[in-house]
C-alpha cells in the first residue's frame, strides 16, 4: 500500500492520482490543522480523479505525534509525505515542517516503508526564513532516520487548479494594475504537476530500476522554463486577456504590505513578510548538479517522459 500525507491538496491529490493510476492501493492522510490558517480538507475532486477501488478511505493524522501516524503506516510500503505550511509562527513552522517531518520518517522506518520527502527549493538551514529554515532542517531530520529517503525539492507548481497563475489571474479580475516586487526580476523555474506525480510514481514503484540509485539524493524538480515574476504576469495578461499594467513597486512598500496583511484574515490579497523576503532569492534548480542530487529530467525522459512547459499548459486552464 502507497500512503500520500498531506495529499489532498493540489500537489498532493495529483500525486495521489499518479500513484493509484498505476494500479497501487493508495491512502490519503489528512494532517489534522494547526491552525485556522491551515486548513487540509479532502477534496471531493479527488474522490471523482481516483479510482474508487484503489482509493482508500482518507484518514486523520497528527504530524505532531509519531504514534498516530506509525499505525496509519501499518501495512505501507512506501510513504509520500507532503507535510507543510505557508504560513503561521515559528513555533508552528518547526512543529510542522522540522518536527512532523521527524516524525513521519521515524514512523516509516518504524514499518519499514520507503519514504518520498517533498520538500521545496531554497530549503536552507541559516535562512532567516522561518519556512525555508525549518524545510531544510525538516531534510536533515529526514535522512538521520531514514538515509535511504529521497528528498524532492519542487520550484513553483503550476497547472489546472494551482494557486501560482491561477492567483495571479484572479488578482488581475479585481486590480487595475498587477505589481512586481523589485523590478520583478527574480527568477523562478516552474515544474508542471504532473511531471511531479511522474516522478514521484516512478519512485514508488516495487520495481523501481536499481540503476536509478535515490537513496539519500535531493531531486530539484523544476521545469524546462526560466522566467522572472514579471515574465509570470506579462503571461497571465496575455492568457487571461486582461490586459493591466504590470508596475514595480519598491521592496519596502512589499514589506510593509506583509506587515499588515499577515495580521489580517486570510484572502486573496494575503501575502507575509517573509514571503515578500523569499521573493527576493531566485528560484531555480542549482547548476551544476551536486554529486548528492539527482538529475529530474533524466529520470523522466528515461521512461520516455519530457518535461512540460509552461507554454503547452497555460493557455488550457488560465484562459
Amino acid at each position: 500500500m502507497k500512503i500520500v500525507l498531506c495529499g489532498a491538496g493540489f500537489l498532493g491529490s495529483n500525486i495521489a492520482t499518479a500513484i493509484s493510476r498505476a494500479n497501487n492501493s493508495t491512502r490519503v492522510l489528512r494532517r489534522i490543522q494547526i491552525s485556522s490558517r491551515c486548513p487540509h480538507k479532502v477534496d471531493a475532486k479527488l474522490k471523482e480523479t481516483l479510482p474508487q477501488d484503489h482509493l482508500l478511505p482518507p484518514i486523520p493524522v497528527d504530524v505532531t505525534k509519531q504514534e498516530t501516524l506509525t499505525e496509519a503506516f501499518d501495512n505501507a510500503d512506501a510513504v509520500v509525505s507532503l507535510v507543510g505550511i505557508l504560513q503561521g509562527s515559528l513555533a508552528q513552522f518547526e512543529a510542522v515542517q522540522w518536527k512532523g517531518a521527524e516524525n513521519v520518517a521515524r514512523a516509516a522506518a518504524t514499518v519499514g516503508a520507503k519514504l518520498v520527502h517533498i520538500s521545496a527549493i531554497g530549503a536552507d538551514p541559516h535562512s532567516k526564513i522561518p519556512y525555508a529554515r525549518t524545510k531544510a532542517l525538516g531534510e536533515e531530520a529526514v535522512l538521520s532516520h531514514c538515509p535511504s529517503a529521497t528528498i524532492i525539492r519542487p520550484s513553483l507548481v503550476f497547472g489546472p487548479g494551482d494557486g501560482l497563475f491561477n492567483r495571479f489571474a484572479q488578482l488581475s479580475r479585481y486590480l487595475p494594475v498587477l505589481p512586481v516586487f523589485g523590478k520583478g526580476a527574480t527568477r523562478f523555474q516552474p515544474v508542471y504537476v504532473g511531471d511531479i506525480g511522474r516522478l514521484v510514481e516512478i519512485l514508488t514503484r516495487d520495481d523501481l530500476n536499481p540503476s536509478t540509485d535515490v537513496r539519500g539524493k535531493v531531486i530539484e524538480a523544476t521545469g524546462p522554463d526560466v522566467l522572472t515574476l514579471r515574465q509570470i504576469m506579462q503571461l497571465v495578461v496575455k492568457h487571461t486577456g486582461r490586459f493591466r499594467p504590470i508596475v514595480a513597486v519598491p521592496w519596502i512598500i512589499g514589506e510593509l504590505q506583509g506587515e499588515i496583511m499577515q495580521r489580517l484574515p486570510t484572502n486573496i490579497f494575503t501575502i507575509t513578510r517573509d514571503q515578500i523576503e523569499q521573493l527576493k532569492i531566485d528560484n531555480v534548480a542549482t547548476s551544476p548538479i551536486p554529486p548528492s542530487h539527482v538529475n529530474f529530467k533524466e529520470i523522466l525522459e528515461a521512461r520516455s517522459f519530457r518535461l512540460t512547459s509552461v507554454h503547452d499548459v497555460l493557455p488550457h486552464y488560465l484562459k
